[in-house]
């Protein structure tokens, strides 16, 4: 397709939205950015970028900006005194953490420099149509805009997903998590499966990022008491690090409390419809590839994008490539969530047994690869225009 004669709508300016934006925009398509938030930022703490996803937007120019990001090559999953459960294949793939906020500046900075993507921040979808119609409202009222692709970006109760037939399924885990960040030095490096759950700390830009689950009575009291003591209580008598870490939160307000949810669609396009990252397969937070799988998503659209005839060509094309890849790398994340999620000591000593074998087999190659679905000299290739 000749990508000059496209207009595209890309609903939502998170990570994967602005990715798609600047990559359609940057290959020739006209972009229309549509956000409902005036003014956004990130929400959020931290964010681990592996290699498919610093690949893309390395293929944006946009790695010197993120220099910020601290490595986090060889971070295992241990137990809650130290011993090593699972740990990364050899080469370790490379993973830098960030602040989420830094990545989302980062990207909405090269979004307002670039003149081929015109940005409709503080306008909600109220409907999206298959024929590439929105219907959206801002400040000064309701108005349509006719597209001839609508890219839903817009996460997991994404308006685009309402207004196609996807065959979507969407459900919650029940597991909680709260995220936060605190003073640099106190990161312990790696992702703890403890009695309590999981507890993981890197290091950030001038920062620590931590992040806990939440699924044992005492945690859940805690958050549903917003008693922050109570919650630095039950982690601290879990795992000794999360009290030292959750000493550093100032207030309960500090953190950010979320459920995991899982999204599966049977298609991820209907006519001019198509879905990108959260919307199209929210996971469990298990392998760090919801947000890199999202930069992964924008990339290989463009690629099909390019390559095919027509766009239900390419759209299908788009499905046929990401949406296998991605429900592995789903139905993987959420077996380690479930798995990390082992409170009983009993359960939990034959879990622990029985991951040995299993972690040398996911530290293998190929299991990296799938993993990261797409090759990263492919997805630098895509963004740079010489695939």
């Amino acid at each position: 397709m000749h990508l000059h004669d496209l207009h595209v709508a890309v609903v939502g300016g998170a990570t994967g939205g602005c990715a798609a934006a600047l990559l359609l925009a940057r290959a020739g398509a006209r972009v229309t950015l549509v956000e409902r938030v005036a003014r956004p930022r990130a929400v959020g703490a931290g964010i681990a970028i592996a290699e498919n996803g610093m690949a893309v937007l390395e293929s944006l120019g946009l790695r010197p900006a993120l220099d910020a990001a601290r490595p986090a090559v060889g971070a295992r999953v241990t137990d809650a005194h130290g011993r090593v459960l699972l740990a990364p294949p050899e080469p370790a793939p490379s993973v830098h953490v960030v602040r989420r906020a830094t990545l989302q500046g980062v990207l909405l900075d090269a979004v307002a420099a670039e003149s081929r993507i015109e940005r409709r921040f503080g306008h909600e979808v109220l409907a999206a149509a298959p024929d590439g119609t929105l219907v959206l409202r801002d400040g000064t009222g309701t108005h349509a805009l006719r597209v001839d692709l609508v890219v839903g970006a817009d996460g997991v109760g994404s308006r685009v997903r309402e207004g196609g037939d996807f065959g979507a399924r969407l459900w919650g885990t029940g597991i909680r998590y709260v995220r936060g960040l605190v003073a640099p030095g106190l990161a312990e490096g790696v992702e703890a499966w403890t009695g309590a759950g999981i507890f993981g700390s890197f290091a950030v830009d001038d920062g620590t990022y931590f992040f806990a689950s939440c699924g044992t009575d005492a945690c859940e009291a805690a958050l549903a008491a917003r008693d922050l003591d109570a919650l630095r209580r039950a982690w601290g008598r879990a795992y000794a690090p999360a009290g030292r870490i959750l000493a550093g939160v100032a207030a309960f307000d500090d953190l950010l409390v979320h459920e995991v949810r899982r999204v599966d669609c049977r298609r991820w396009w209907d006519g001019r419809l198509a879905l990108l990252g959260d919307a199209a397969h929210a996971m469990a937070p298990n392998l760090g590839q919801g947000a890199n799988s999202a930069l992964v998503d924008a990339a290989v659209l463009l690629d099909e994008l390019r390559r095919a005839p027509s766009l239900a060509g390419a759209l299908a094309a788009y499905d046929a490539r990401r949406r296998p890849a991605v429900r592995r790398v789903a139905d993987v994340a959420g077996l380690l969530g479930r798995l990390s999620e082992v409170t009983h000591p009993v359960a939990r000593a034959l879990r622990d047994r029985v991951l040995l074998p299993l972690a040398r087999c996911a530290s293998s190659a190929r299991a990296a690869a799938t993993v990261l679905q797409e090759p990263s000299p492919v997805l630098l290739a895509i963004g740079r225009g010489t695939a």
